[in-house]
């Protein structure tokens, strides 16, 4: 599986869908494409993580950067399609605690748009 991250503006929302691995060799590529895109826009963010094989500590960074800088501007970032061990890692950091998650893309526009 090709790593990739493909962006989708819509009127509502910027969905970031990751696809393969999110690790140290990607994670500070994907940082800075991120971090302009998130400074020309206003949209809330949606990570979507359902093409996502695995995430180390960079890929937990990349996630806290991007919120940090969201919250900055009062915006928010929302969580969805963890597999299973991935959604261990986010709930035993905590993640969810500051983060909405849904199950999927479509879980997430039927209850919020």
């Amino acid at each position: 599986m090709e790593n990739s991250m493909n962006i989708e503006i819509t009127d509502q929302l910027i969905i970031v869908h990751f696809q393969g691995e999110i690790d140290c060799v990607n994670a500070p590529v994907y940082r800075q494409q991120l971090s302009d895109l998130l400074e020309e826009t206003n949209e809330d963010v949606v990570f979507d993580f359902k093409g996502t094989s695995f995430i180390d500590s960079s890929g937990i960074g990349l996630v806290l950067g991007r919120y940090n800088q969201l919250k900055f501007d009062h915006r928010t970032l929302i969580l969805t399609g963890l597999n299973q061990v991935a959604y261990r890692l986010f709930e035993l950091t905590g993640l969810f605690q500051i983060m909405p998650y849904y199950e999927t893309i479509e879980s997430l526009k039927e209850g919020t748009l």
